[in-house]
């Protein structure tokens, strides 16, 4: 072969192999250039399901730079921004503990766990900022991100808004709670009347444990007190799904009878609409029924005890005589009386019986009507208290005992005669209205011993230190002179207290009488309970209040008594 003719070879051949590597070359990129956008359409792919994906998705690469922050996680981070150093995420992103006030630690975060190689399941983190201003509750989860190599390039977290159900479920807790703490029975039947929960409360009133009443039926509380046809009732209504009301006795598992309004109401299933349960609330009224019995006693009592006080004020030719009473309740153990004697002098009563209430009332009832029975056989002063004594002795229980002044008014001379045993000091103002006499104790309290007379010596014991000394046997006498007055009162006068616990006193009582005289005993009565009111404020009345006023005219009257 000639030179001419091998070059002419090898530069075909040359050319040959410069084609097909060229082909190659071609042929590598374009295979690459596929390969590129296949990895581009994955790419794209995967950032497109990321994005739909409606929980919130975070990549962090290893430096703790966020790389992909889906659109979920924007909105439930408040749209905090990406670039933000790890250190400063929970300060950034207002991220807390589940107290909702701690900051949550940075290095604590699921996230940045995830980067150190741990994995993290459901945790609690509040979320409160700026764009998210009432806070929201999210469950965080994270993974570590691997390359091939099986090291830790970053980490993925994914977390999701369980604000409704974290609030659902505090409201759950808070009734649970309620309905544990509740004072009412709460029992929980299945449809075919099973109990299948009870309360606290339903053990206390009813004496049945949950592992004696769970598993039983309503017939346990069954008193057999019910009008026919009630339970049958019962049934019906709660089964056509409606809810069921009524009064019911039922009786305790020791036997007792307890009142009860009784409320039933269906529960019906979510998913089939088919009720499927039975909640009922028993509310234990026999305390309230109680009261309520004590109370129309009580107006009943008091519509009584009132006509036992003077209807009227007695009508003295020379004298303007009233009385008034205001008790703390409904009745009260203060009494006071004008009793007419056969022989026309008047008595005058004013007495208070240990205690306030029905119970006192009783006795003064009774302390009355011995009064005015011995009142009406003319039996003299000194004879009546020892007898009103011995009766009073075999009425009163134990601590019971009655304080009483009387003060016997001769009305065409004005002599007043007076006993008192154990109460308050009456007293007799001049027209002046300085103190001309103070009716001051002299006899023990009715009730407690068997003599109310006590030694007649000063320091001896049972002996008033205030007692005047006695005059007759009949007690201690003061005449009223024209413009005279006398008052007579219970210790809830005077012993009423100021909000600061000041009591009323004996001062302010002459002051307030003082600064009425001259108006009608009625309204100098009146006057001085307003005053008393007006010094205790707002403080609700604890004691009754009694108090009697009788002024003599100037003008002598004839001395009639009607």
């Amino acid at each position: 072969m000639g030179s001419g003719r091998f070059a002419l070879v090898l530069a075909l051949g040359s050319a040959a192999f410069l084609g097909a590597a060229v082909l190659v070359v071609l042929a590598l990129a374009t295979l690459r250039w596929w390969r590129g956008r296949d990895q581009r359409r994955e790419v794209a792919f995967v950032r497109s399901v990321i994005h739909s994906i409606p929980a919130g998705v975070s990549v962090a690469g290893s430096d703790g730079r966020i790389l992909v922050a889906n659109a979920a996680a924007k909105r439930l981070l408040g749209g905090a921004p990406r670039n933000v150093p790890q250190d400063e995420w929970s300060t950034a992103y207002g991220l807390f503990l589940p107290d909702t006030t701690t900051s949550f630690p940075a290095d604590q975060l699921p996230l940045a766990r995830a980067i150190r190689g741990e994995e993290v399941t459901e945790v609690e983190v509040f979320v409160r900022n700026r764009n998210v201003p009432d806070g929201a509750w999210l469950s965080v989860s994270a993974v570590p991100l691997r390359n091939g190599g099986n090291t830790v390039s970053g980490g993925v977290t994914v977390f999701r808004d369980i604000t409704a159900h974290k609030l659902a479920d505090e409201l759950s807790r808070r009734l649970f709670s309620a309905v544990e703490q509740t004072t009412d029975c709460v029992f929980i039947t299945d449809r075919d009347g099973i109990i299948q929960y009870v309360n606290p409360a339903f053990e206390a009133t009813t004496g049945y444990g949950r592992a004696e009443a769970i598993g039983q039926t309503p017939r346990l509380l069954k008193s057999g007190r019910q009008a026919p046809g009630t339970y049958e009732e019962l049934w019906a209504t709660v089964r056509r799904g409606e809810c069921f009301k009524a009064a019911v006795v039922n009786r305790k598992k020791s036997g007792e009878l307890f009142h009860a309004e009784q409320t039933i109401t269906p529960i019906r299933d979510d998913s089939t609409g088919q009720v499927s349960h039975y909640v009922s609330l028993l509310r234990d009224m026999t305390h309230h029924i109680r009261l309520t019995e004590q109370e129309a006693e009580m107006r009943v009592g008091a519509s009584v005890q009132q006509k036992l006080f003077p209807q009227r004020d007695p009508e003295v030719d020379g004298y303007d005589i009233a009385g008034l009473v205001a008790p703390a309740l409904a009745t009260c153990g203060d009494y006071y009386d004008f009793i007419a004697l056969p022989d026309g002098r008047l008595l005058l009563v004013v007495a208070d019986v240990c205690g306030h209430g029905v119970g006192a009332a009783l006795i003064m009832a009774s302390t009355r009507a011995y009064l005015r029975s011995f009142a009406s056989t003319q039996i003299r002063l000194d004879e009546t208290l020892p007898r009103l004594n011995a009766l009073l002795l075999d009425d009163l229980e134990d601590r019971r005992f009655v304080t009483m002044i009387l003060a016997l008014l001769e009305v065409g001379s004005g002599r007043l005669e007076w006993a008192n045993m154990g109460h308050p000091s009456g007293f007799v103002l001049d027209a002046g209205g300085a103190v001309k006499a103070r009716l001051a104790s002299t006899r023990r309290p009715f009730g407690l011993f068997h003599d109310v007379d006590p030694p007649r010596r000063p320091g001896a014991p049972g002996y008033p230190a205030t007692a005047a000394q006695p005059v007759g046997d009949d007690g201690s006498s003061v005449a009223l002179d024209p413009g005279d007055l006398l008052v007579l009162l219970t210790d809830g006068v005077i012993e009423t207290t100021s909000p600061d616990d000041r009591e009323f006193g004996i001062e302010a009582l002459l002051d307030a009488v003082r600064a009425n005289r001259g108006r009608p005993s009625k309204e100098v009565a009146q006057r001085v309970l307003a005053a008393v009111r007006d010094f205790s404020h707002v403080r609700p009345q604890e004691d009754d209040m009694t108090i009697v006023v009788c002024q003599r005219r100037a003008v002598p009257g004839r001395g009639r008594v009607s």
